[in-house]
């Protein structure tokens, strides 16, 4: 029987080498040379769950998986016998709790001085989880494949055609499920709610179950009732089929299932049915990476059921729009120009319209030709053989009717083309417009009627003849900035017009649109332009009204800007909730090991022994300020992201009191990157109250001007510039702020005008005029004013002056009877909820004194208090993927009043409106990511404390 060997009387400085040694994560061995272990560290146990104590003496093959045996033995063999200078590879070890952990082995061969084998030494390192993930890799790498072969598939499924056949197979491959199938919805004959199977794929020796009658007609209630409500939200059903309902077990347990996955079929938000899949051989649940994949695959098969659903409807629309053109009142028509020409379809309603029916049109191609007055036959012509001249614009031609009437045709047509791109026939459509032109005709007649109605109207209007004014109402007069219309007439209306689209821009219906007009001292207005054809004195002209937009337009970029701003604002608080989390472990974990550090290998004496003993030599100074310098960078990032939550917050318009000087501050740090390259900043900060302002707003308005201040300087003379940031008080209960650069200064003729909207200095694209506009509406809305003064060549300084808030007196701190006081903190019962593991961990290190769970969801949270957990202190994260704080808290309320009381939440941001009004309306604590762990400590302590049991006297 071999026995451990004695452990050695370690001398001081080995004793320390041995410390090192044990504190490892790797386990650190050496074997005699048959193979029994001689020496192992602490880590052993961790990796095996066998102590280091009971293994000593035993043959390393006791504790490796039987598969590996025969690989571990032939390595070790090769080792002893020299054939191998070491030997790495990758093997299972026994773990009684997980079965087996996967073992990265390093081994090198020890020879003593004689050249004796004496065995070997190496470590062991636990690689289990980098296994998982590439187990997890090859088969995402498989659902992909899958899923595009699934794509490709769909795509080739011509209309009609079956759309699950081509692709189950290929699913259930990729899952390794044993039956993938596709159940689809439809009404009952009292309109209940059924579902049948429509398609099936089985693996070889399963059981086909697709004429199986108990699954056609299946009624969705009672007996599925929590599938369709689960799957109508787009939730998935998914487990072992042993945990199911009873009524549910009744359906699927004769088929032979023991776990299923069922994914929704949605069209158009619509549940139209579900996929499946059934695992008859193993009750093995699937993992979130397959759910995520197959659900993905859902997507695309409800795609594909949405697409032919659409295909469906068009031919429908396509029906209607036939019947819709054989009911219209305007004559539709489909004339060929390659022989035989001649229309191939005219609407029915021509015959009531032209005098002629369809079939009167098939059997004379020219019947038209005949039919139009005598001075429109070229106009005609031009439709019919050349219809890209039109360019899809009216053409109006007259037709002379068999009972002698002559109407007036306004034709719109398009040209039709073949796979060449050859023009092969014309596509268009006749309105009868004769009343209007008759009206028109009534119209010009009373041309003073007219003038008198265009005089009334507040727009601007003209009519232009061969491209000049010969009318300009008087509104066209004010808004060009001319006196009398004596002016305007002759003139060209395209002269006042600025974005033009050509050099024939002035023929009809050119100046359509939005357009800037240029007054008569260059200012610009912003305008829509109506032009549109009419006869002015019984010739062909052009009326142009215009309707003055310049403030709508402004107020629509403001609108613009300010959601951009709000969506910027949105995505700041998601980037800010997304880094606090990793960096709340992140910063934790650096602290707590820069702590231990110190405490465990000071530097000194000792330490040089050891570092020479470990032959590397690590200077433990240079690792201490190695870990100083992460956490101070961590921390940086920590106040870079709470700068970055001030402006992620919604334009509320609640005002408190605030430090300018920590707004100013908060200001530098974020505008810090535009003014490294362009200036110094300093500072003159004077003794300044507080002052009533939103913090956002505030912060929007400085920055605003520090940024323009920053951008008024060119870049490389950094050392030769500076912006200065001052405050002091103005005697007249205000605080003044002042921001001042030596930039190149503005204008004297423009300074009056920097605050309207839409002005600016800035080249085009570099600015939107808006900025100094909305900080002078900012500064006046807290009640303050904002100046400037500037010299050109010298720079600008701006002046905010905001109204003072004198500090209230603060009430005298209450004095603590120390003689209630415990001697020590209590230790109480914590539950820590957060779906961040590291974050939980972090947490439980913080409250090492207190007995701490962790929950990973709010659900398993619910389940632990289900079971009778009573924590004393909840510390809950706000936003979690399955229910959110909100959820739990609520849910605790309902269940077990009195413990919400015991809440406290933990946030990175919370971002949403939700989170921040459910926040505000309760008064529970809220501790921020990165965590203050000695207020963490604090608050936990003070709600174990209101839980102990009160002393007696």
């Amino acid at each position: 029987m071999q026995t451990s060997p004695a452990r050695p009387d370690w001398t001081p400085h080995e004793r320390r080498y041995r410390l090192v040694i044990d504190s490892l994560k790797e386990v650190v061995f050496q074997t005699d040379a048959r193979g029994a272990w001689t020496f192992l560290n602490p880590a052993w146990m961790e990796i095996t769950g066998q102590t280091v104590e009971a293994s000593l003496g035993k043959s390393f093959l006791e504790f490796v998986h039987p598969e590996d045996r025969p690989h571990s033995q032939e390595g070790f063999r090769r080792l002893v016998t020299k054939e191998l200078e070491f030997v790495r590879t990758e093997v299972r070890y026994l773990n009684p709790s997980e079965g087996f952990r996967w073992v990265e082995v390093y081994a090198r061969l020890m020879v003593g001085e004689d050249g004796e084998v004496l065995g070997a030494s190496g470590t062991l390192n636990d690689i289990t989880e980098r296994k998982a993930a590439d187990g997890a890799l090859a088969r995402r790498e498989r659902y992909l494949t899958a899923l595009v072969e699934m794509q490709q598939r769909l795509l080739a499924v011509r209309d009609g055609g079956d759309i699950y056949g081509p692709v189950l197979a290929s699913l259930g491959q990729a899952s390794g499920a044993s039956r993938v199938y596709v159940f689809e919805m439809h009404p009952g004959p009292s309109s209940e709610q059924l579902t049948s199977q429509r398609a099936e794929w089985c693996a070889p020796g399963v059981r086909a179950e697709i004429d199986n009658p108990s699954l056609q007609g299946l009624n969705m209630y009672p007996d599925l009732e929590r599938w369709e409500r689960t799957l109508s939200r787009g939730d998935v059903i998914e487990g072992l089929v042993s945990g199911f309902p009873e009524v549910e077990r009744v359906l699927l347990e004769p088929q032979g299932i023991l776990s299923i996955l069922v994914l929704p079929l949605r069209v158009q938000g619509v549940l139209t049915g579900f996929v499946g899949f059934d695992n008859c051989s193993e009750a093995r649940r699937w993992d979130r990476l397959e759910v995520d994949l197959l659900s993905a695959a859902a997507g695309a098969i409800s795609m594909a059921l949405e697409r032919r659903e659409s295909e469906r409807a068009l031919r429908e629309r396509e029906r209607r729009f036939r019947q819709l053109a054989e009911n219209a009142s305007d004559v539709l028509y489909l004339y060929r120009r390659e022989p035989p020409r001649g229309f191939v379809y005219v609407s029915r309603v021509a015959h009531a319209k032209l005098g002629y029916g369809p079939v009167a049109h098939y059997g004379d191609a020219d019947l038209w030709y005949r039919r139009v007055h005598p001075e429109d036959r070229d106009a005609l012509e031009r439709l019919l053989e050349a219809p890209r001249a039109a360019a899809g614009a009216p053409v109006v031609v007259r037709y002379l009717h068999p009972d002698g009437r002559t109407l007036w045709l306004e034709h719109v047509v398009v040209p039709v083309t073949d796979a060449m791109g050859r023009m092969v026939a014309v596509e268009g459509l006749a309105r009868d417009i004769t009343e209007r032109r008759q009206a028109e005709e009534a119209l010009r007649l009373s041309e003073a009627s007219f003038r008198a109605l265009l005089e009334g109207v507040p727009d601007a209007a003209a009519i232009e003849r061969d491209g000049h004014i010969v009318y300009a109402n008087a509104a066209l007069v004010g808004t060009l900035g001319f006196e009398r219309a004596e002016q305007l007439v002759g003139r060209q209306l395209s002269e006042f017009v600025k974005d033009m689209r050509g050099a024939d821009s002035s023929r009809a219906g050119a100046l359509t649109g939005e357009r800037r007009l240029v007054r008569r001292d260059g200012r610009t207005r912003v305008a829509e332009v109506v032009s549109l054809p009419l006869r002015f004195d019984g010739q062909p002209a052009v009326v142009s009204i215009a309707r003055d937009v310049t403030e709508q337009r402004q107020l629509q970029a403001r609108l613009t800007l300010a959601d951009r701003l709000a969506s910027v604002g949105t995505l700041a608080a998601g980037i800010a909730h997304e880094i606090n989390n990793p960096l709340a472990f992140v910063l934790s974990n650096l602290s707590f090991l820069s702590d231990e550090f110190r405490r465990h290998l000071p530097p000194g004496e000792g330490a040089a022994a050891l570092q020479a003993r470990l032959r590397g030599e690590p200077d433990l100074g240079e690792w201490d300020d190695v870990l100083h310098e992460a956490c101070e960078g961590a921390e940086r990032v920590r106040q870079i992201v709470r700068q970055l939550k001030t402006f992620s917050r919604p334009d509320e318009e609640r005002v408190s009191p605030l430090d300018v000087h920590t707004v100013l501050e908060s200001v530098a740090m974020m505008a810090a990157n535009e003014i490294r390259h362009r200036a110094q900043l300093r500072r003159e900060y004077g003794d300044i109250p507080a002052v009533m302002a939103n913090e956002g707003k505030l912060s929007q308005v400085f920055l605003n001007l520090v940024v323009n201040a920053a951008q008024a300087i060119p870049e490389g003379s950094a050392h030769r510039h500076e912006i200065r940031l001052a405050t002091r008080r103005d005697g007249r209960s205000r605080v003044v702020v002042e921001v001042q650069d030596t930039g190149v200064g503005i204008p004297r003729e423009v300074i009056d005008r920097i605050f309207d909207p839409f002005f600016t200095t800035k080249p085009v694209g570099v600015g939107t005029g808006l900025g100094l506009s909305i900080c002078h509406s900012i500064i006046h809305g807290l009640g303050g004013e904002i100046t400037v003064d500037s010299e050109l060549g010298k720079g600008t300084t701006f002046r905010v002056a905001l109204p003072t808030m004198e500090p209230d007196a603060r009430a005298a701190p209450p004095v603590l009877d120390v003689t209630t006081l415990p001697l020590s903190p209590p230790r109480g019962r914590v539950l820590v909820v957060d779906d961040e593991p590291a974050v939980g961990r972090v947490l439980q290190r913080i409250l090492r004194g207190h007995e701490v769970e962790v929950a990973c969801s709010g659900r398993q949270a619910l389940e632990l208090l289900e079971k009778g957990l009573e924590p004393d202190a909840v510390l809950c994260d706000v936003m979690m993927p399955d229910l959110t704080g909100r959820d739990v808290y609520e849910s605790v309320r309902r269940e077990h009043a009195g413990l919400e009381g015991r809440f406290v939440f933990v946030s990175g941001g919370a971002f949403t409106t939700g989170a921040r009004e459910f926040l505000a309306s309760i008064p529970n604590p809220l501790l921020e990511k990165p965590f203050d762990e000695s207020r963490v400590r604090h608050v936990v302590e003070e709600l174990v404390r209101l839980r102990q049991p009160t002393a007696k006297a």
